[in-house]
């Protein structure tokens, strides 16, 4: 009869079989980060130096629009981060839509 205390002792059926990954550090779910916060705020200050601004970036630039939420929660967070008054470019961006609105209702009467 086999001695018990050489036989090795079988796996539980919930646990998964073979060896465990070592932990991982830092930031590890998720997608990778395409582009590093440094990166992602000089490209808003950029993009504010232009002549439409922040204006319809949700459309014209949708990655970093994304990228740019996904950091720092919020488009406004991540425009204030970038050392922008976000209540300017609002403001701006409003401006900038009802002389738009304004333009095309004159164009199609």
């Amino acid at each position: 009869m086999p001695d018990l205390l050489d036989t090795p002792p079988r796996a539980r059926l919930d646990e998964p079989s073979g060896p465990r990954p070592a932990p991982r550090r830092g930031r590890n779910r998720g997608r990778p980060l395409l582009m590093n916060r440094a990166e992602l705020l000089e490209r808003i200050r950029a993009l504010a130096q232009q002549p439409d601004g922040l204006f319809r970036v949700h459309h014209l630039d949708t990655g970093l629009y994304a990228r740019a939420r996904r950091q720092f929660g919020s488009w406004a967070a991540a425009v204030r981060a970038a050392g922008i008054d976000y209540g300017t470019a609002v403001e701006s961006a409003r401006r900038r839509s009802l002389e738009n609105r304004r333009a095309r209702r004159a164009a199609n009467p």
